[in-house]
């Protein structure tokens, strides 16, 4: 098991690309190490574009976007694929992983050092938060005249970050390729559980955020629809809003879940026994509140043992990330991970250490203990499953010494509060 809380620390992890550690503040001071610090500059490159035809001129320019410009392109400039959900990056925060800085073509890369056990099962748990998105704005002009025609503002950034296990030749430099590829396309033998902020036409099925589950087995993965394992599952991921994640995978079938599998032609594969304790497992990705509720967005028969093919069972944990054209910063706040049972409970509490993710505002559930089951209330002691009365056992606060009598005069007990005569 190991548990980072932040990032602050990076004993055991190795970033690759354009991934590092940044505290949300551009300070040079902070750039001490190879990683530490590296993501903390904010983008402030502009990419412009011209083109022209008989009529009109256009000009279009990308840049990171700020939050307080949202209101005014909302209301007067939107154009296609504009959300009006983004933030800023915060300017203050504890240490965080920056899988991509804003700005584009970025891509990298985060591997815990070690090989884990991964065949057998797993518990994973991580907090998120993707800001600072791209803006694309586009200005028409009359070829002749250079009067405006019209503009025209986007804000949406692009392309997502995956948790990836992998076994490929390139051990912990391993990364994949830029864009829409996520950062794990290209990494053979490997699995994806892909949070996709961006859609790519005529290769992504969903145009709005979603999570989907990505593998070609031994090959090199792919991040679209040939390396797609089942239906993708809709859910808001680059709304700047902190999320928390859990990844579980159980060795075997675990039928409460039956409800909510999905599978593909392309699953077929790997829906097979590889002889003893490499059965058909069950792979669940659970978002939000339904880690609370024990609701999964994703539920999926596999064997990752035909998946990954690892003679000893184990594979790299980590994540992956990257940014095209559009761009936007993609952050791991803090990660846990178990990989075998049981697991260190006392790291699991302290998981959400800065009580910052939607996971640790969830409401909590009170459920009435039933019959049979030391339910009920005893007038002496508890009894099982029953919480004492939480009744105080003094007496009402006193504000002054009630007996005190000692150098007062005989009617002092009326000069003291609640007895004054004024």
């Amino acid at each position: 098991d190991f548990l980072y809380i932040d990032f602050n620390k990076t004993d055991g992890l190795i970033f690759n690309g354009d991934s590092g550690t940044t505290s949300c503040y551009n300070d040079t001071l902070r750039t001490y190490g190879d990683v530490e610090g590296k993501a903390d500059q904010f983008n402030q490159n502009v990419i412009e574009e011209r083109s022209e035809n008989t009529d009109f001129v256009s000009e279009s320019s990308v840049q990171t976007n700020v939050a307080s410009d949202n209101l005014e392109i909302t209301s007067s400039l939107a154009g296609f694929l504009h959300r009006t959900d983004t933030i800023s990056a915060p300017n203050r925060c504890s240490v965080r992983a920056r899988l991509t800085p804003s700005g584009p073509s970025k891509i990298g890369s985060l591997w815990y050092r070690d090989r884990s056990p991964v065949i057998n099962g797993f518990d994973t748990y991580f907090s998120f938060q993707i800001s600072d998105h791209s803006k694309e704005c586009t200005f028409v002009k009359d070829q002749y005249f250079s009067t405006t025609s019209y503009r025209t503002c986007s804000v949406h950034g692009a392309d997502g970050f995956a948790f990836v296990i992998q076994n490929s030749v390139n051990d912990t430099a391993a990364i994949g390729d830029d864009g829409g590829k996520m950062g794990f396309g290209g990494i053979d033998s490997s699995i994806a559980i892909a949070f996709d902020t961006w859609t790519n036409p005529g290769l992504d099925t969903m145009f709005t955020d979603h999570v989907s589950i990505q593998s070609k087995g031994v090959n090199a993965n792919d991040a679209f629809e040939d390396g797609l394992l089942g239906v993708p599952r809709t859910h808001k991921l680059a709304d700047g809003k902190i999320h928390t994640v859990r990844i579980t995978y159980y060795g075997d079938l675990q039928p409460q879940y039956f409800n909510y599998l999905v599978a593909s032609d392309s699953l077929l594969t790997y829906l097979k026994d590889n002889g003893e304790q490499k059965r058909i497992g069950t792979l669940l990705v659970f978002l939000d509140d339904g880690i609370t509720n024990d609701v999964p967005l994703i539920a999926m028969p596999i064997n990752l043992s035909l998946v990954l093919k690892s003679p000893d069972d184990k594979a790299y944990v980590g994540f992956t990330s990257s940014t095209g054209r559009f761009y936007e910063k993609h952050d791991i706040l803090s990660w846990y991970h178990c990989d075998q049972e049981p697991c260190d409970d006392d790291l699991k509490k302290n998981f959400d250490y800065y009580f910052r993710s939607y996971y640790s505002n969830s409401t909590i559930q009170i459920n009435e203990p039933g019959p049979g089951f030391g339910g009920g209330y005893s007038k002496t002691f508890p009894v099982r499953n029953q919480s004492p009365k939480s009744i105080p056992l003094d007496e009402p606060l006193q504000h002054f010494a009630k007996d005190r009598n000692i150098g007062l005069a005989e009617d002092a007990i009326t000069q003291i509060p609640p007895y004054t005569l004024y």
